[in-house]
């Protein structure tokens, strides 16, 4: 799966009484961990004293959180319309004062507005297999430095006054932050002719790169390519194309041969877009990096990591798998006896039994044309098994990196339809092959 796109061009407005913004009480910094699931930074969050899972997306204004979390919030004012991409309607956002919220016990915002989308049809937990509470956006970034260390999965958050000596070895890049998300300058190539704009730095979007073909003078999608599945947006689901291009630069790095995603246009209808904006960079190609915002001056810091030549992998199945509920499955457990000095003793052939709640998973969605699509998996086919390994024993994520692991690779699944167990096999194939000449 792509990977669930947040990076949505909202119409809201701002409200907040007394709002000062997030403080970082009493330290000159502060770090702490962050999960990095399907190319997605979600980080822990405390709304109202509620422990919960945020994405954190600097393509998005507001702070946002999902209806069913609706105990969490004292107070909902005004309604609002928020629109994005997708092929759908927009959703109704309710919003809410007086919040108090509290990252890593220092990080504070006693006054947070909160908008809350109770029709929300974005369905985020479910494709990445983590629990997703709400959208963290441009808040957490505009009062201070944000560092972000994708190897580490860690963040640290410094004052604007105490701006680290590292920054000093890394490479900066002026941003402007406009409608308080960042931009940068890129330039791609393709067909050996370098095109430049203005793109969305946009950490809701898990690809590479997001370009907006009616944003490009002359420019066509070039062959070979795919119709895929591309994400999800406040307006429903994103398909389009991708393929790749030869190379994409951003101030002194050059990345060689990239995925590109490339929305369609009637996922594009609702969205609005800054001038000369042609697209949106994603955490595939953040994670490249460590990366350094520094909002308050219009800075962004970069130094690759050990990730920066790794190649961009293709889902290679054509699967688009999701989290289908939980069950309990009953394990076999060895009667086992704690013996002086500690030593263990099977007690022969005896075994006792335990249950243990596990993943279910389905397929949402099948490419036209991959190779599950060729051998007949069809969506809401229940995934039994992969590779002889019952599917429970999965996480999302494993299955995921399964289908983007090498080309060739044979892949044999049991599903069950219409209460009926089958088995297929399929092998892995990149239907976006690159020349490296």
């Amino acid at each position: 799966m792509k990977a669930v796109f947040l990076s949505l061009a909202l119409v809201c407005f701002f409200f907040a009484h007394g709002q000062i913004g997030f403080v970082l009480k009493g330290k000159k910094n502060v770090k702490f961990p962050f999960l990095f699931v399907h190319n997605l930074v979600i980080i822990p969050v405390e709304v109202n004293g509620f422990a919960m899972n945020f994405l954190l997306d600097t393509g998005v204004k507001e702070t946002m959180i999902f209806g069913e979390t609706l105990k969490s919030i004292d107070s909902a004012v005004f309604v609002n319309k928020f629109q994005g991409l997708g092929r759908d309607d927009g959703l109704d956002g309710y919003l809410s004062i007086h919040n108090h919220m509290i990252i890593a016990g220092t990080y504070e915002d006693l006054d947070q507005p909160i908008y809350i989308l109770k029709n929300a049809h974005i369905d985020i937990s479910t494709r990445i297999g983590v629990e997703i509470n709400g959208i963290m956006g441009s808040r957490f970034f505009e009062d201070h430095i944000v560092e972000i260390d994708f190897l580490k999965h860690r963040i640290t958050l410094f004052q604007k006054e105490n701006k680290p000596k590292r920054l000093d070895k890394m490479e900066c890049l002026p941003i402007d932050i406009l409608n308080s998300r960042p931009y940068v300058a890129l330039a791609f190539m393709q067909d050996n002719v370098t095109i430049e704009g203005r793109v969305l730095i946009d950490m809701g979007n898990s690809d590479a790169l997001m370009l907006i073909p009616s944003k490009l003078a002359h420019f066509d999608i070039k062959p070979p390519f795919i119709d895929d599945y591309i994400g999800q947006g406040f307006n429903g689901e994103i398909y389009g194309k991708r393929n790749r291009i030869k190379s994409l630069e951003l101030g002194p790095f050059v990345m060689n041969y990239p995925l590109v995603a490339y929305p369609e246009l009637s996922s594009l209808q609702h969205a609005t877009f800054v001038s000369e904006r042609i697209g949106s960079i994603g955490n595939e190609l953040l994670r490249r990096f460590k990366v350094v915002f520094d909002y308050p001056n219009k800075n962004l810091y970069l130094h690759k990591n050990k990730d920066f030549d790794k190649f961009y992998y293709l889902n290679m199945s054509g699967l688009e798998i999701v989290h289908d509920g939980i069950q309990y499955e009953k394990e076999e457990v060895p009667v086992v006896l704690q013996k002086d000095g500690g030593t263990e003793v099977r007690m022969g052939n005896s075994i006792q039994y335990r249950f243990v709640l596990k993943n279910m998973y389905k397929i949402a969605i099948v490419r036209v044309g991959s190779p599950a699509a060729m051998v007949g998996l069809m969506p809401d086919d229940k995934v039994l098994k992969i590779n002889g390994r019952a599917a429970s024993s999965y996480t999302l994520e494993s299955i995921h990196t399964l289908f983007k692991s090498e080309e060739g690779k044979e892949m044999r699944f049991r599903i069950e339809r219409d209460g009926l167990p089958m088995d297929f096999k399929f092998i892995l194939k990149d239907p976006l092959p690159f020349n490296i000449e």
